[in-house]
Formats: structure tokens, C-alpha cells, sequence
């Protein structure tokens, strides 16, 4: 029993902050997946951002009480498309995560960046007025979104089972840290570019009380640009990195395959 309790103090050295960043930067999977979570989330809080002012200033020219009709309720047009392609992104979970089963994690967010992607260029043809055109797309729009939410995080557990291989520790913990750190970080510098952007083309607040107002030409054409091809350029980052991970379906096979060998091999020493 002593020697079980002296062998697991050994195995969980407590080491420091700066040597477990130092340990979780070496670990290259885990600057993939890092990136990957930097980029997916900036697409996704940019576009959430700019996304109002579209259908606000473009779709509806400047009507700020414009509703539609959907299902026989009138909702404001914001409520709407965000409404549907939500709806539909909860929808295809389980869908996402049969495919990333049956396939793996890094194929099935590359097939979803790249639906985002497409369904993205669309949106930059939408007119103003094109309602129903609009709805089409969030609901198509959803089954892209609906990977970007669930598979980003799925990726983080096969990075900490190969530090685990590598250095015989379970640091769960500062790998979660950072990636919460990073989501914050990230999501502030996207709030902060984006809203320097809208000021550099010349965006406006509207008054107060009016109900009519619209943005120039150079505003909305940023503001159409960031909902379409900014948005689909940050995507295609994160494709990018998916492409070039070096943990495949075989080889994290494989890093199971050698944990269990060795927690045997520990079970049966102790």
C-alpha cells in the first residue's frame, strides 16, 4: 500500500505554472487545436457582431422596426435568422457527431467548416428585401454552425491523452485553462477589431428615436464583406489547420493502445 501511494505521489509531481505552459507549448497537437479554437471562434463572434447591422442596413435599408411574419408571428428580423439556423444547428448534432464517429473529429470539422464557408459566399448575394432568401440560408447556415460549436472542443481530450504519452502526467487542468484564456482573449480582440472596423468605414449610431436610418456606402459594404468574405477567410483558416493536424483517427489509436499498455504495466508492478 505504501508503495502504491509513494509510486502515485511520484507519478503526480506538482511542477509550476511556468514549467506546465513551457510542458503544454511543446506539446504541438495542442498549437493546432489551439489555433483552430482562435480562429473558429473569431469567425463565429465576428460574424455574430457585424450580423445585426446586415439585416438591419442591407436587407432592411434602414427600417430599424422591420419584422417579419414567421409561423403566423411576428418577429423582429434579427429574432428570425437567428432563430432558424439555431433551431437547425441544434438539430445537427447528432448528426455531427455520428459523422466524426463513423469518420473522425478533424473530417467532420473540415466537411462543416467548409458547408459555413460556402453558405457564407451566398450571403453576400443576398438583396435587400430577399427575406425569404435570407431564412433559406440561416437554415443552411445552421449546419455549418452546428460543427463549429460542438467540434472544436471534442478535439482537446486526444491532445491531452498524447501529453499524457509523452510525459506521464495528466494535466487536464492547463489545458482547459488555456483554452478558456484563449477563448476570452480571443473574443475580446474580435470585439475591439470589429467595432474599429465598423468605425474606420464610417458607421454611424442612429439617433435616438428615430425609426428610419441608414449607414453609407462604404459602412454597409464593410459590414456585408465582414458576414461573408472576411468571415469565410477566418474559416478557411481554421480549415487550414485542420488539414495539417498530426493527430489522426490511427495514430490517437494508437496513443490508447499504448496508455492501457502502460497503466497494466503499473497495476500489475503495484
Amino acid at each position: 500500500m505504501r508503495e502504491k501511494f509513494a509510486a502515485t505521489r511520484e507519478e503526480q509531481e506538482i511542477l509550476s505554472f511556468r514549467e506546465s505552459l513551457r510542458l503544454a507549448w511543446e506539446n504541438v497537437p495542442f498549437r493546432y487545436a489551439v489555433g483552430i479554437y482562435m480562429f473558429n471562434w473569431s469567425a463565429v463572434d465576428m460574424i455574430a457582431i457585424t450580423f445585426p447591422f446586415f439585416l438591419l442596413y442591407w436587407v432592411a435599408q434602414g427600417n430599424l422596426l422591420v419584422s417579419v411574419n414567421f409561423l403566423g408571428i411576428n418577429l423582429a428580423l434579427e429574432s428570425a435568422f437567428f432563430g432558424v439556423m439555431m433551431l437547425v444547428c441544434v438539430l445537427c448534432v447528432p448528426f455531427w457527431l455520428r459523422f466524426a464517429k463513423r469518420f473522425n473529429k478533424i473530417k467532420a470539422y473540415i466537411a462543416g467548416m467548409t458547408a459555413w464557408i460556402l453558405i457564407e459566399i451566398l450571403i453576400f448575394t443576398i438583396q435587400p428585401g430577399e427575406v425569404g432568401y435570407l431564412l433559406f440560408l440561416a437554415a443552411l447556415a445552421g449546419i455549418g454552425v452546428s460543427a463549429a460549436y460542438i467540434l472544436p472542443d471534442s478535439i482537446l481530450p486526444d491532445v491531452i491523452e498524447w501529453d499524457e504519452l509523452r510525459t506521464r502526467r495528466r494535466q487536464e487542468g492547463i489545458y482547459y485553462g488555456i483554452r478558456t484564456l484563449t477563448r476570452k482573449l480571443t473574443g475580446a480582440l474580435v470585439i475591439f477589431v470589429t467595432l474599429q472596423i465598423l468605425g474606420w468605414s464610417g458607421y454611424q449610431v442612429p439617433p435616438e428615436g428615430v425609426t428610419q436610418f441608414q449607414q453609407s456606402d462604404t459602412a454597409v459594404f464593410m459590414i456585408r464583406m465582414m458576414v461573408s468574405f472576411i468571415g469565410a477567410g477566418i474559416l478557411l483558416g481554421t480549415i487550414l489547420l485542420a488539414w495539417t493536424y498530426p493527430l489522426s483517427r490511427e495514430k490517437y489509436q494508437r496513443i490508447q493502445r499504448l496508455l492501457a499498455i502502460r497503466k497494466n504495466k503499473n497495476a500489475e508492478t503495484n
